[in-house]
């Protein structure tokens, strides 16, 4: 058959043609691989014509159809009609010449699984069932407990009051936020609790105007309304913390290992999981003092306090993005770990992870943390070093 350099070609479907095509082979570089997966990424029309394209039974239907002899015929047709659909595409619409690309990359696709066939290869690909259904990407949804103990579901409950004292007024807004106003001065407030499940986030605004927004499997601990000299809350989980300035009444986050975050206002995240190695301080904007024990230390924009076995240490030069990614409603990873990544997922869709296979490659990606499940894990696999599969709500991770 006629070689063709796709990677050569100035149009755009050609240009995909060859990165899908890559992709089937596994012979893309990091720079194809980060290209192809900011196109899948661009929109949902996109993602849906990349997972048709490498589909294995696509694959298998449409190499039944073909006979590989007369490859070189059918490429020469399809390019005629490319030609075809691209001086239509500049008078009309844009979606027929990906409709020719994809014939192409089927009959790219057709070749390489006979080829691998042959050799008794198997083919990889990301295995889905029913059970990724039930695995969906989390929500709005927490826990509110009051200072009496009793228990409100903010994800059923009606926006309006939620709790009023004479002290302070809780009010939820909208779905997602809950916000604390505070009435009078009076004797210091029992402590309300604010938990997020596995799967869910959301948004409080405290009653000095503090913001906090909670990740999922996160409890914050917090007086209805600030009194006395300082503002203390108690969180277990991972928080984005956006502090009212007031230098008279400083602001301070207890960890769960009594480690103590000092602002008087400034905005920044603590990932303090019973289940992390270490736990995680780091400065987006303003100052904040840790101490952990007898050992303290001072951050500035753009620097991570961690505290671990190690005791407690300071880094700089740390990627924010990819930290604070959550609270913007993404997944940012930049040169991470399966493990890290796998983390993440599990606690947001809920999932169990089992690793019969692990990768010392780290992984690169930008994703929205709305997407399905089976989306998200096809967007991991453009990295090339991994496969996953999802079985009664567990995610394998395969070589």
């Amino acid at each position: 058959m006629k070689e063709t350099s796709y990677s050569d070609m100035d149009q755009p479907a050609y240009r995909i043609a060859y990165l899908i095509a890559g992709y089937i082979r596994n012979t893309l570089t990091k720079t194809e691989h980060a290209e192809l997966d900011d196109w899948v990424n661009e929109s949902d029309h996109n993602m849906q014509l990349f997972e048709d394209l490498t589909d294995e039974e696509n694959i298998k239907a449409n190499l039944a159809k073909m006979d590989l002899v007369l490859v070189d015929q059918h490429w020469q047709e399809v390019n005629n009609n490319l030609a075809q659909a691209e001086n239509e595409y500049r008078r009309k619409q844009k979606r027929t010449i990906w409709s020719m690309a994809a014939a192409i990359v089927i009959i790219i696709s057709g070749a390489v699984l006979f080829l691998q066939l042959v050799k008794s290869k198997p083919e990889q690909t990301t295995v889905i069932n029913a059970d990724s259904l039930q695995l969906l990407p989390g929500s709005n949804k927490a826990i509110l407990t009051l200072a009496d103990g009793s228990v409100v579901d903010l994800s059923t409950a009606k926006n309006g009051v939620i709790d009023s004292n004479l002290v302070s007024h809780a009010n939820k807004p909208a779905d997602g936020e809950l916000v604390y106003e505070a009435k009078n001065n009076g004797p210091v407030s029992a402590l309300h609790a604010l938990s997020t499940p596995v799967g869910g986030q959301y948004k409080v605004t405290l009653a000095d105007g503090s913001k906090v927004w909670l990740n999922a499997s996160t409890t914050l601990r917090y007086p209805a309304t600030f009194n006395g000299k300082e503002r203390r809350v108690e969180v277990n989980g991972e928080a984005y913390f956006e502090i009212a300035k007031n230098e008279q009444q400083p602001f301070r986050v207890v960890l769960p290992d009594s480690s103590v975050v000092t602002v008087t206002g400034t905005q920044f995240n603590v990932m303090c999981y019973s289940t992390a190695d270490a736990k995680e301080v780091t400065l987006i904007e303003g100052k904040v003092h840790v101490a952990h024990k007898r050992k303290e230390q001072q951050l500035q924009p753009g620097t991570q306090a961690t505290i671990s076995v190690a005791g407690l240490q300071k880094h700089t030069g740390v990627d924010v993005e990819s930290i604070i990614g959550w609270k913007n409603g993404l997944f940012v990873f930049h040169d991470a770990s399966i493990e890290k990544v796998m983390t993440q997922i599990e606690r947001w869709y809920g999932a169990k992870v089992v690793y019969n296979a692990k990768t010392k490659q780290l992984l690169n990606a930008e994703i929205l943390r709305s997407e399905p499940l089976p989306k998200l894990l096809k967007l991991l696999e453009l990295n090339g070093f991994v496969h996953f599969k999802i079985e009664n709500k567990t995610i394998y991770v395969l070589p």
